[in-house]
């Protein structure tokens, strides 16, 4: 029983235990309240509010891990959160609502050195930016860290990187020319009038003394063409240095390696698999286009090149042609295995195995010896006497026949047949790219032991497993192929099968090691698409008979089968491997890779090009133009200056005559002997009424760009002569070149042609005119093509103020003047 003073204590106890656990337990349900808080805050992904409630858990217990898991966690993303606000506000320019996020996200986690590194980075652009003049302030300028404005204008210098210049001449018609006995700076000079394009000489390039005059007929010539002819003739080397001026000196090893340009490309690949491919294309290139300058990049499939233009251009088409996707082959597999056991068991006999018969000593109790005899009892009072071998000696005269006992042979009758037939048909398929092995393994993984050690400490009970090494062996159906396409319809095949499985154990220093059945096939054949090829074709046959019997009896005719038994066991087993091979993808090789280019000589590497074909459009032919009427080649006589022509689409057109002070040829040119000209046919005007306007209408260009425009007329009737006056803005314009258009030649009739052109006050005075004998033109064409060079930024226009359209009898034809647009940035 309890006391009275026991009773108060305890009570007193229970009192205070269940005040200090209810003040416990009701400071951990706000923390858990506040945590749960969090937890949904996080969800809807309000950070600032998780991460509040995080903190307030935390103060009402610090104690608790789990709080303390939740503030940290919630303090990385939080800070991280405002980071990446941060960064989006400072890529649309708000440099100081950026700052404002990067404070924050390094308050709520002062551990972030990206945030304190953000913060310094934009602290330093709101500076530039303050430092900047108001003109130079841009509102992209303003998003750029200083590290992307380098960047920026990196990519910039990349992009103004200029490719080799490319020769676009003024005009691009056909060059039908024959010079005779002329020096290779005349004949150079010659074609680049022509064509309207400028020809600069070495000093050392001299038209006089070891370089002989040259002729030369050009009968529709394309421009590069001519001066490949020229430079050849005459030993000598171009190059073009702009869109409309080339540069000629003589052709040597010297020369050559000094003014010859030097491109560099980075080829990247998109066949290549493996780094020995990529090696054997760099050692082609290196090897065929003389190229030293070659090298790998492994990491993104790339080569880098440097060298001659023309070399490098041989590189790209050798490249192109070796960086072509392999093929591949889909392989149908199929393993098919039938095995059949029959066993047959015959017996039908008085002794089928035969007689084995022992005669047993059984000797009567009358004379068996007494000491061997003797009872068991049992607890019930009754026994059993056991029998006894054993007599006396003096017993041994009174043994007969009763006292021996012999077992005869029974009978039996036995017939068993036994048929099993296992059938196994496995149908994989593997796909596999031109010489590239492809392994399928279908099966088990079996260890069998390769090796042991001894124990540095022996003793009794120590497991052999453990000083033993195993390896594991791929059992079932293990196919290894390695095709080798050779066209669209043939493929050869390199062929590994192993057929295997385990058939028992065999115990081996205590370990029992798998007994595998094993059936490898290794083979090489060349297959048409779908061809069906069979493979192993293994067939096994196994008979085992066995016959036991009485000897003597079991070979007497047919009362042996009473004295002996017959098993007859029959083994059938067949293997068949079929591959059907199907070619799913080839090489897609065209005739542009098996043509045979030209690339120069033993010394230089030279890739020549076919002129683009101009695009052929309706708008190409105008309406109302008169077909030109053609006109063989002009013939000049011996010592003959050159006569360019200008052609039609039908052919050479008009043989222009020397103008002293324009287009006279150089004076070292004798005098101009002109050519044979054709009757000129009946002009008939069309119906319609004359037009003059520039195309284009309006001109783009950079400061320091070239603008090409050219002032056409459309259905003009029996046009003789334009004289007209061109006007434009000195300080944003600059006119470089004037050039004859095809309007006036399109017949095939001689024209007069001059320029004057005032750059200083922004003026040029043209005249194009007919001969009074040749009569007007009908059609459509250009009259002049003009060349300008921008200057200066600004907007301007180009006018011909005083444009005069005359017929053949001088008379006024009446068309409104046009206004060329042009903006120059």
């Amino acid at each position: 029983m309890l006391t009275s003073h026991r009773l108060a204590k305890i009570t007193g106890f229970v009192i205070l235990a269940a005040v200090l656990a209810g003040a416990l337990g009701a400071r951990t349900r706000k923390g858990d309240k506040l945590l749960a808080q969090s937890r949904a805050a996080e969800l809807r992904k309000e950070w600032d509010k998780a991460i509040s409630f995080a903190e307030q858990a935390l103060s009402e217990d610090p104690a608790d891990i789990a709080y303390q898991l939740a503030a940290s966690r919630l303090r990385f993303y939080a800070g991280q959160f405002h980071i990446e606000q941060g960064t989006k506000l400072r890529g649309q320019g708000q440099l100081e609502q950026a700052l404002v996020e990067y404070e924050k996200g390094y308050g709520i986690n002062p551990a972030s050195t990206m945030a304190g590194e953000e913060i310094e980075r934009t602290k330093r652009m709101i500076e530039r930016e303050k430092e900047k003049p108001e003109s130079e302030k841009k509102p992209g300028a303003r998003a750029l860290t200083p590290a992307d404005a380098e960047k920026q204008k990196e990519q910039k210098k990349f992009a103004a990187m200029q490719p080799l210049p490319e020769l676009k001449p003024l005009n691009p018609d056909p060059i039908y020319l024959k010079m005779n006995n002329q020096p290779p700076k005349v004949l150079f000079e010659t074609v680049g009038k022509y064509a309207g394009i400028n020809v600069l000489f070495d000093p050392d390039y001299t038209s006089t003394g070891g370089q002989k005059p040259q002729s030369i007929e050009l009968n529709n010539s394309t421009l590069n063409e001519a001066l490949d002819y020229l430079a050849l003739i005459t030993k000598s080397y171009w190059k073009p240095i702009s869109a409309n001026t080339i540069f000629v000196t003589q052709d040597n090893p010297t020369t050559r390696r000094n003014f010859e340009d030097w491109v560099v490309k980075v080829f990247y690949l998109n066949n290549v698999l493996t780094v020995q491919e990529l090696t054997e294309i760099i050692s082609a290139v290196r090897s065929v286009a003389d190229l030293q300058k070659a090298f790998p990049y492994g990491a993104q499939n790339a080569i880098v090149i440097r060298g001659e233009a023309d070399k490098v251009a041989l590189a790209e088409k050798i490249i192109a042609d070796l960086d072509k996707p392999r093929s591949e082959v889909l392989v149908d597999v199929l393993v098919m295995t039938v095995n059949r056991n029959k066993e047959r068991d015959l017996a039908a006999a008085i002794a089928p195995s035969g007689i084995n018969s022992p005669i047993s000593f059984t000797p009567r109790s009358s004379i068996a010896s007494p000491a061997s005899s003797g009872s068991t009892g049992t607890g019930t009072g009754t026994g059993t006497t056991a029998a006894s071998t054993s007599i006396p000696l003096s017993q041994i005269g009174k043994i007969s026949t009763r006292d021996f006992s012999l077992t005869l042979p029974g009978g039996l009758l036995n017939a068993l047949l036994t048929d099993a037939t296992t059938k196994v048909l496995q149908r994989p398929q593997v796909r596999a790219v031109d010489r590239q092995k492809v392994s399928m393994k279908i099966g088990d993984r079996v260890p069998y032991a390769t090796g042991s050690f001894q124990p540095g400490i022996g003793g009794v009970g120590i497991n052999p497993l453990v000083n033993t090494q195993f390896t594991f062996l791929d059992t079932g159906v293990n196919i290894d192929i390695i095709p080798y396409v050779h066209n669209a319809d043939e493929v050869s095949l390199h062929v590994e099968v192993d057929i295997s499985n385990v058939t028992g154990s065999v115990p081996l220093g205590g370990i029992n090691e798998p007994e595998v059945a094993q059936t490898k096939i290794i083979n090489d054949v060349r297959l048409k698409q779908g061809e069906v090829n069979l493979m192993g074709g293994l067939m096994q046959v196994e008979e085992d008979k066995t016959i036991s019997g009485v000897p003597g009896l079991g070979n007497i005719p047919v009362l042996r089968r009473l004295f002996t038994s017959e098993t007859t066991k029959a083994k059938e087993s067949e293997l068949v491997i079929v591959l059907i091979p199907h070619i799913i993808r080839s090489s897609d090789i065209t005739d542009v890779n098996l043509k045979t280019i030209a690339a120069g000589n033993a010394t230089n590497v030279k890739v020549n090009y076919a002129p683009a074909k101009p695009e052929v459009t309706p708008a190409s032919q105008p309406q109302g133009s008169a077909p030109p009427a053609s006109q063989p080649a002009p013939v000049a006589t011996p010592n003959a200056a050159v006569q360019p022509q200008a052609t039609s689409p039908a052919g050479p057109a008009a043989v222009i005559p020397p103008i002293p002070g324009v287009n006279a040829p150089p004076a070292t040119a004798p005098p101009v002997t002109a050519p044979f000209s054709p009757p000129k046919p009946e002009a008939k005007a069309p119906a319609g009424k004359a037009s003059v306007k520039f195309v284009p209408a309006q001109a783009t260009a950079q400061v320091n760009g070239t603008i090409t425009v050219s002032l056409m007329v459309e259905n003009a009737a029996d046009l003789a002569s334009t004289p007209m006056q061109i006007r434009f803005d000195p300080k944003v314009l600059r006119l470089n070149d004037v050039v004859r258009g095809n309007l006036l030649v399109s017949d095939g009739q001689q024209v007069a042609f001059s320029k004057n052109v005032l750059n200083d006050t922004g003026e040029a005075t043209v005249n194009v005119s007919r001969f009074p004998t040749t009569g007007g033109v009908t059609g459509s064409g250009s009259i002049v093509t003009l060349v300008f060079q921008a200057v200066g930024r600004g907007e301007t226009v180009v006018t011909v103020p005083s444009l005069t359209l005359r017929n053949s009898q001088s008379q006024p034809i009446v068309a409104a003047t046009p206004v060329l647009a042009v903006s120059v940035q």
